[in-house]
């Protein structure tokens, strides 16, 4: 049974941008902060590392919270204000959750801690105050349907001296915490963040993927794209199946930022002066086809 003292650190202050994006944030409300455990438990965070060797932190997405239908998830974004870098790293997973428990691991990424900017955590997005500092694009994106249930979450670094810790929101501000948030102790087993027998809150994680319904996302007709590097942090390459008319860059609330007029297959994308954060590009072939997808810019 884990016991704890409780202390909230302070928070930067947030922006918030209005837009109306597929990022699954509807679970996070209230007021983010983070809870630290005391020194008679070997200190650290309940979000994060901490003197009981926790090895993951998850959120928990079904129809109960967030995924409404078919489609994709093409990125995760994290809120991390607390790194301690060794040189070490950590893992982002989507696994199956469908049985109750930790399943196929669906896509996972390792992220160096060195790459954690914690000066942007200032920077929010969508719905209500969502904070995010890390966005990493899965290579494989994960296919959903309205009965998905996932498992999303960061699987903490191991390298001695390293920390990490996500933000989470206030006690009480999220009341599915006994189901919907959970962590793996030192003996691999999954248990409830809200469950009075671990820290018994009623908190959310800072993790928040990027799900794309519908079409987008998914390759349409016969129309192919290979789109790299992403993260990109200068330039967009793109190299199409078939001819194309344009490519153009939009923010996650839909808003065209830049259009670039194609005549064929191949082309460059400058991405130099986009802010850091998650966008969409758009091609259009001659046939009139579309494929839509999102990239990170680093």
């Amino acid at each position: 049974m884990k016991r704890i003292l409780l202390s909230i650190v302070a928070v930067c202050s947030v922006i918030t941008i209005n837009a109306q994006v597929d990022t699954l944030t509807e679970f996070f409300t209230g007021t983010p902060t983070i809870y630290s455990v005391g020194a008679a438990q070997g200190g650290g965070y309940v979000s994060g590392n901490n003197g009981y060797g926790d090895i993951s932190k998850f959120q928990r997405f079904d129809a109960a919270h967030g995924i409404s239908g078919n489609g994709m998830i093409t990125d995760v974004l994290l809120s991390m204000p607390i790194i301690v870098d060794a040189g070490g790293t950590f893992k982002v997973q989507v696994v199956d959750f469908s049985g109750a428990a930790l399943g196929t691991i669906l896509a996972e990424e390792t992220i160096t801690i060195a790459s954690v900017d914690t000066a942007l955590t200032a920077f929010s997005i969508a719905e209500g105050s969502v904070i995010y500092n890390v966005a990493v694009a899965l290579t494989t994106p994960v296919a959903i349907t309205s009965t998905s249930d996932l498992a999303i979450g960061v699987l903490l670094p191991t390298t001695a001296g390293d920390t990490v810790a996500l933000i989470n929101n206030t006690d009480l501000d999220f009341a599915d915490a006994a189901t919907h948030t959970f962590e793996q102790w030192s003996n691999g087993s999954v248990n409830y963040i809200g469950d009075p027998n671990n820290w018994n809150l009623g908190i959310a994680f800072g993790i928040y993927p990027v799900a794309s319904f519908g079409n987008i996302g998914i390759l349409e007709h016969s129309l192919e794209a290979n789109v790299y590097p992403n993260p990109a942090s200068t330039v967009l390459n793109v190299n199409t199946s078939s001819a194309v008319t344009s490519i153009s860059i939009l923010s996650l609330d839909g808003k065209v930022l830049s259009t670039t007029n194609m005549n064929g297959t191949s082309t460059s994308v400058d991405v130099s002066t986009l802010t850091a954060g998650v966008y969409f590009y758009e091609i259009v072939a001659e046939d009139g086809n579309v494929i839509r997808n999102t990239f990170v810019k680093k």
